[in-house]
């Protein structure tokens, strides 16, 4: 039997990450007592300056960081104790099918110990940051909502069959007394420490001729992904999912925001017809191992897809970042890294 613990604590896993940092920020406003885990050598430089940057210094020393792993399951009751509220942001993140054992290995078998480590020790909440690459539009649906569900006779990454399953785990452990709450981001914005997957706009933007596609999809700043997370749980919102998305542009568009605010010349656009031939070619190179452009990555690219943050709203009523503000305030984060990194 668990042990019973007084329940004050709030537990954060990828705390080092983009998504996790923010949250860390948010939590800390909020008053919140917060342990935090990271990798045994993962470093919490980049995670202290963002703290600074919000004059936040004080709060960042009160963080409980606990070096651990995901597939660590000796670890758990130790980490776990006093906790009332788990935030789960820990992912590994690639669209390389190379990485495929690793995103199944942290994304869902990680995920899966972390759910049973909850039951087994009586956690009441389990917060879990999903992933709109698991949402599908059916055939009669002009958007995608929560509601959308996962279509097996389409190609998806590795990264959203892992983020798939993981979504699974955490939806079987609320049939086993967890309260869950899942939150599906759209593309983030933000900035960290330059290296970040989600930092890979402000990499490719910054190269001296860029193009981009016309296809569409959601984005949200890194900001607002944290505070409607901690809202929802404020407002108690369990055993329901949330999609988070501020607006929708192509992009084409957004490499050319980008570009514009740091005085570069304009993206070029790239026409579907072009990166089908690039998607040929690359099917060819990977034999070689190059870079791979898959079908599920060219649909992505040349696709319109559109999200419906309805539900939320009737719960939430928020102002978003507009794209533009995100990508000015993501964007002078990242040269400034950069500067200090030459």
């Amino acid at each position: 039997m668990a042990k019973l613990y007084l329940r004050e604590m709030v537990f954060v896993t990828g705390a080092t990450g983009l998504v996790g940092s923010y949250l860390l920020v948010e939590l800390s406003r909020r008053g919140e007592k917060i342990r935090a885990m990271k990798r045994k050598h993962s470093s919490v430089e980049s995670v202290k300056e963002l703290f600074q940057e919000f004059d936040m210094s004080d709060a960042f020393e009160q963080i409980e960081w606990m070096d651990a792993d995901l597939l660590d399951v000796t670890i758990w009751p130790e980490l776990l104790k006093e906790v009332k509220t788990i935030y789960h942001a820990a992912a590994a993140v690639s669209f390389d099918k190379k990485s495929k054992n690793q995103l199944h290995e942290v994304n869902v078998i990680g995920t899966k110990n972390l759910v049973n480590a909850a039951i087994a020790e009586n956690i009441p909440e389990l917060v879990f940051f999903g992933s709109i690459a698991t949402l599908d539009r059916g055939p009669n649906e002009a958007v995608i909502d929560e509601k959308s569900n996962w279509n097996p006779e389409i190609k998806h990454s590795p990264y959203a069959i892992s983020k798939r399953k993981a979504e699974m785990e955490v939806w079987r452990g609320s049939q086993e007394g967890l309260k869950v709450l899942v939150v599906y981001p759209s593309v983030i914005i933000g900035s960290l420490d330059g290296k970040r997957e989600s930092e890979r706009i402000f990499r490719w933007a910054n190269k001296k001729k860029m193009w981009g596609t016309l296809g569409e999809t959601g984005y949200i700043d890194v900001r607002d992904v944290a505070f409607c997370t901690a809202e929802l749980v404020k407002l108690g919102k369990w055993s329901e999912g949330f999609l988070l998305n501020a607006a929708h542009l192509s992009y084409l568009e957004v490499l050319q925001i980008v570009r514009r605010n740091w005085g570069l010349s304009p993206a070029k656009s790239l026409t579907n017809g072009q990166l089908k031939w690039i998607q040929k070619l690359s099917s060819i190179g990977q034999f070689l191992g190059m870079p791979h452009l898959s079908r599920a990555n060219y649909e992505a690219l040349t696709g319109k897809t559109v999200y419906t943050t309805e539900k939320l709203e009737q719960y939430l009523p928020h102002t978003f970042y507009t794209i533009e503000e995100a990508l000015a305030f993501h964007g002078e984060r990242f040269q400034q890294m950069k500067q200090n990194n030459n």
